[in-house]
């Protein structure tokens, strides 16, 4: 997996780039999916909603730039990745997880883009290896939900409340603004030009960081801290 394939995590506006890419990885699409055992019948299955997807996979971070393994990628001393990686468990932090795909001719295939959350992180240091992290690393998928609080209207005397109907509210749409809740879809960029593309969104869930206001810039809006330039239609503003 070399080069061809890149892994990005946007943990706490901070965007990484995983230094050396794991030898295999593992995405699971588990199901929620019933059985029952009918009288007369036998086993049947109910379909449900599809699971939160998996991610999880092993590498090292290494402890000199000049690691064969970093070619393409950018590098940074272990002990930062750790650090961040930490912070973002310990402090129940939803990332960005982006892995990025290549054939083997250079062209792009699909991107796997979700917001998640670190499950489960560990590191192992080895004798002869001196400076190299090996970690082991897992993310569950994050959904965005939210509850709504209902209350029932009460009489003093125990009998069902009277009702009244209120006009409802103007509703207003949310601007675009720096640090704006926004659902991303499409291809994002490295500059505001357009110059090249890092990555292609689908329904992922981030934030606004940064607004040029210059019409002549193509993909004039930044997001997920440095993840990438966008179109401003290619957004909906969600608070």
């Amino acid at each position: 997996m070399r080069n061809r394939y890149k892994f990005f995590a946007d943990i706490g506006g901070d965007t990484i780039e995983f230094p050396v890419n794991p030898k295999e990885y593992t995405i699971a699409y588990p199901t929620n999916h019933k059985t029952y055992n009918i009288l007369d019948i036998g086993e049947v299955i109910v379909p449900r909603l599809p699971s939160l997807m998996e991610v999880s996979w092993e590498s090292y971070f290494p402890g000199n730039s000049n690691d064969p393994f970093i070619i393409g990628h950018e590098w940074r001393e272990p002990a930062e990745y750790v650090e961040l990686i930490e912070e973002a468990r310990n402090h129940k932090e939803i990332c960005d997880l982006v892995i990025s795909r290549r054939d083997a001719a250079g062209g792009r295939m699909y991107d796997t883009n979700i917001s998640a959350v670190i499950t489960a992180f560990s590191t192992t240091e080895r004798g002869g290896e001196s400076g190299d992290v090996y970690y082991k690393i897992a993310f569950k998928e994050y959904r965005h939900f939210g509850p709504k609080k209902v209350t029932l209207p009460q009489s003093e005397d125990g009998q069902p409340a009277e009702i009244q109907t209120q006009e409802d509210r103007p509703v207003t749409t949310p601007e675009l603004r720096v640090g704006a809740a926004v659902i991303a879809n499409g291809i994002y960029f490295s500059s505001s030009y357009g110059d090249k593309p890092t990555g292609n969104a689908n329904n992922l869930q981030t934030t606004v960081s940064r607004i040029i206001p210059d019409a002549s810039r193509p993909y004039p809006v930044l997001i997920g801290g440095n993840r990438g330039w966008i179109k401003a239609d290619q957004l909906q503003v969600t608070g």
